[in-house]
């Protein structure tokens, strides 16, 4: 159920490979332990235009949505290992961040199977 959103300054597409940022995530919520791998959806997000900084560099940004009920140390093991994950990748990026958000079950809606 988790989901992994991504977002970054477009012009790194000319330094990183994004799938392999996106793989590379991905395999870092799996080794949480938390989740089964079929449920875990990671995805990219591209911006154009952004001003990040005085300077306007760019940036990663993960955001981590997931339903309740994780202990906070729980989540905390997660951001960085998103976060580790993602620096790896960071080489000259100013701005690198992670967030992680709990959703309200009661707000989320699904369909499955796939």
């Amino acid at each position: 159920m988790p989901h992994l959103v991504i977002e970054y300054a477009k012009k790194l597409e000319e330094k990183i490979s994004i799938a392999a940022l996106v793989s590379s995530a991905q395999e870092a919520m799996h080794r949480s332990g938390l989740f089964a791998p079929h449920t875990i959806k990671t995805r990219a997000l591209a911006y154009e235009q952004f001003i990040a900084g005085e300077k306007g560099g760019s940036f990663i940004h993960a955001e981590i949505r997931l339903l309740e009920g994780r202990s906070d140390r729980e989540r905390e093991a997660l951001s960085s290992s998103v976060f580790n994950c993602l620096c790896q990748f960071a080489d000259g990026v100013p701005a690198v961040t992670v967030e992680v958000r709990e959703m309200d079950s009661s707000c989320y809606s699904k369909r499955l199977p796939f």
